[in-house]
């Protein structure tokens, strides 16, 4: 028997019933009615020897025919009006308390409703129709179990019909009613004759719902229903492996090997019975072969796939087992977003760009409308420079996503990289308008419209950018930054410079509290000091920077020397310029001072 989606679309509950005349058009029905001079209800509108064979009269017809009129206009109140004359006139005839019926649940009067079907089937108690929608009325007033009830004869009439079982239960489950539901499918069998696939999917509801014991009883009534199931014995070997009935699954397992040796999903199951018993090597090679096979769902392939991916992270001896499934997977669901983005960034971690390059690409094709395939192709060509197509890159993420804060980060710092500073920084100011939520990305946003303001040489505002970054978030790389530009842009003898030069020793006293071993803060802070006139303390700071990685350094031995200088030490001061100048500083900076007397 062919298997059913359990959430489907089933046309039959839209299924309007009435009698046998009335299954025409009235358009039609009346042409028809009119042609054929033998028929009792019209013929009876001009014989009244003949009124003894009509079973309507000429009223009780023609409200008929107008009700189904404003049904078919929408005028649900008027049609309403001439059926209930109708059942008023004739109210032992179940069409029109249907039509009431349908009526009253259309407008969600499902008590009305419920009570016109009850007068439909006692008229005519074999219309299932009718209890099908009594059901609806009950349901739609919480009576789980009395839906059911009227869908067992609507079901067990349709055997094989396994779209109007299924949307029967679906509307039971959707509604939280399980146990109606499982009751309603359990009447199916046991009125139509076991069913496989109705089985199947009560499985899936008693997963759902049911314990652990609930479970391995519905599957052992399962088995002896249908022995041969080969699904069904798969979901009893899962069952006893999660019982930590390890040894009674491998019995089962041999057997379902020797009924279905190729089949994906039992080489999936050896080898989560090997990973149980710790022994993933042995899992190794039933996992390929499972990873090969169509039979096994891609989610559980993911599934297996990220927690080789997470061991591999953390140890070594992984990495290969890891690349061979990943490789399988590529060979077989390159077309599958979350696989290649998972080869991607197994690439990219193990240095391979061009591979990672080539794989973002393709993710970018794959999956164009998830920001993260445009990130991860951004962050790629950062690594490897390739600034002119991140740019490139960067315009069409952000005319896709303009909300996106990050991808305008990106745009500026491509535009930056290739030497077009005025729009990078309307892209991080871009950037800046919608950023919300972000203090760290509003940070980074800021200190980096701050670095391409510098480049314009508009000094005011870069230092405001600055600010704004620091009130974000305190980022130690940025307290730097500033106390630096601070420092280097300001005098103490300009209107502003003790208070600029206050704010920058604040940054990077800050800066060397945070990284208090760092050598580069260090320096910056020495600056700071000489700047305001503390040169002993500077003198002793850029010392400290030399014993930690700046020894060599052209700009820390430049400092040095106007340290030294300042101190009246000018042979110290000559000897660290010239360290300076040998060892690559700016010699239109340097040579100048190495010229003092």
């Amino acid at each position: 028997m062919a298997r059913h989606s359990f959430r489907c679309e089933h046309w039959r509950l839209l299924h309007h019933w009435k009698p046998p005349f009335m299954r025409w058009s009235c358009a039609c029905l009346l042409w028809v009615c009119l042609a054929m001079t033998g028929c009792r209800m019209v013929s009876s509108l001009s014989s009244k020897d003949e009124e003894k064979d009509v079973p309507f009269g000429k009223e009780t017809q023609l409200a008929y025919f107008e009700g189904q009129a404003h049904l078919l206009k929408g005028d649900l109140e008027d049609a309403y009006a001439k059926f209930l004359s109708c059942a008023e006139a004739e109210p032992q005839e179940g069409a029109f308390h249907f039509q009431l019926g349908k009526i009253d649940l259309e407008l969600t009067r499902h008590e009305a409703a419920e009570l016109h079907f009850d007068r439909a089937l006692e008229c005519d108690p074999s219309n299932t129709w009718s209890h099908y929608f009594r059901g609806q009325s009950r349901l739609a007033q919480g009576n789980g179990p009395g839906a059911e009830m009227d869908w067992r004869p609507y079901v067990a009439s349709r055997p094989g019909d396994l779209e109007a079982l299924m949307g029967c239960a679906e509307q039971l489950l959707a509604e939280g009613h399980v146990l109606p539901s499982l009751l309603l499918m359990d009447h199916y069998e046991s009125n139509v004759g076991p069913d496989e696939d109705v089985r199947l999917e009560a499985l899936r509801i008693v997963q759902q719902t049911s314990d652990n014991k609930g479970l391995g009883a519905f599957l052992d009534r399962a088995l002896k229903d249908f022995p041969e199931s080969d699904l069904f014995l798969l979901q009893h070997i899962r069952w006893q492996m999660s019982s930590g009935d390890v040894d009674q699954a491998e019995a089962a397992l041999r057997v379902l090997t020797q009924r279905r040796p190729q089949w994906g999903l039992v080489q999936f199951e050896w080898a989560e019975l090997a990973t149980r018993r710790g022994d993933l090597e042995g899992a190794l090679p039933h996992l390929k072969k499972a990873m090969a096979s169509d039979d096994v769902a891609l989610e559980s392939k993911l599934r297996v796939l990220l927690g080789y991916g997470v061991l591999a992270q953390e140890d070594p001896a992984f990495h290969g087992p890891y690349s061979t499934l990943l490789d399988l997977m590529m060979a077989h669901h390159s077309d599958e977003a979350a696989v290649v983005e998972m080869a991607c960034d197994w690439a990219y971690q193990n240095g391979r760009l061009e591979e990672a390059l080539t794989r973002a690409k393709d993710l970018l094709a794959l999956a164009p409308g998830a920001v993260e395939s445009w990130t991860n192709l951004m962050a790629i060509r950062v690594d490897m420079g390739q600034w002119s197509e991140m740019a490139q890159n960067a315009e069409d993420a952000v005319a896709r996503f303009p909300l996106n804060p990050l991808l305008h980060y990106y745009q500026g710092l491509a535009l930056r990289e290739t030497q077009r500073s005025k729009r990078a920084v309307e892209a991080y100011r871009s950037g800046l308008a919608v950023v919300l939520d972000s203090p760290v990305l509003e940070g980074a946003l800021a200190s980096a419209l701050a670095s391409a303001l510098r480049d314009l040489s508009e000094w005011e505002a870069s230092e405001e950018a600055f600010e704004r970054s620091l009130r974000a978030v305190e980022d130690v790389f940025v307290l730097n930054n500033h106390a630096y530009y601070l420092a280097t842009r300001h005098a103490l003898n300009q209107p502003l410079g003790p208070s600029k030069l206050a704010r920058a020793l604040e940054c990077s006293t800050q800066a060397v509290q945070l990284r208090p071993d760092e050598g580069n803060f260090m320096d910056t802070h020495a600056h700071v000091l000489y700047k305001l006139g503390r040169f002993e303390e500077a003198l002793t700071w850029i010392l400290a920077a030399q014993e930690h990685g700046m020894a060599g350094d052209p700009v820390a031995l430049e400092h040095e020397g106007d340290i030294r200088w300042s101190l009246g030490d000018y042979d110290g001061a000559h000897q660290a310029w010239q360290g300076a100048l040998d060892a690559g500083g700016d010699p239109d900076v340097l040579t100048p001072k190495l010229q003092r007397p």
